[in-house]
């Protein structure tokens, strides 16, 4: 398993699986809706990963494939009174989901990254909070956990330290 800083060579792959993701957080955010001019889901500042200190996007592979991606911010994106990183977006491809992978790159990716961390899930989004729980008690993270409103929508945070 591997955490891989993307670079400008990879932004376009990035992209296309930033579609898949806003797909599939669209079931849980009605506010998602594909772009009615190019037909596909589009996060507004994808861009700002490729040119904001602070903000950072990774694949995941595993075995050479790219099964996912984290896109993570820092310094300034983060909430630094509370955490030293904030996790906007952790994805792995359906074809992968429920094999233990998830969970594997979350160690790798905690051990290259320690520090304080900021989790959100969208309150319906059963499925990303119980992998998230399930993970942290696999680790033996002990966390703290807060209901808060972002951008109207009921979200989950979790805070940790590893």
């Amino acid at each position: 398993m591997q955490i891989i800083r993307v670079d400008q060579n990879g932004k376009d792959i990035l992209k296309q699986l930033m579609t898949l993701f806003l797909h599939d957080l669209s079931e849980y955010n009605n506010d998602i809706e594909i772009n009615q001019s190019t037909g596909v889901f589009e996060f507004d500042v994808f861009d700002w990963f490729f040119e904001k200190e602070g903000l950072t996007p990774f694949f995941i592979k595993n075995t050479d494939k790219i099964i996912g991606f984290i896109l993570l911010q820092s310094g300034p994106f983060s909430n630094q009174e509370f955490a030293d990183y904030v996790l906007n977006s952790f994805f792995i491809l359906k074809k992968y989901r429920r094999q233990g992978l998830g969970k594997e790159a979350c160690k790798v990716f905690f051990k290259q990254f320690p520090g304080r961390y900021a989790i959100s899930q969208i309150e319906t989004n059963i499925p990303a909070i119980q992998f998230w729980k399930n993970t942290y008690r696999s680790f033996g993270i002990e966390f703290y956990e807060k209901a808060e409103i972002e951008e109207g929508h009921k979200v989950i945070y979790q805070y940790f330290k590893v």
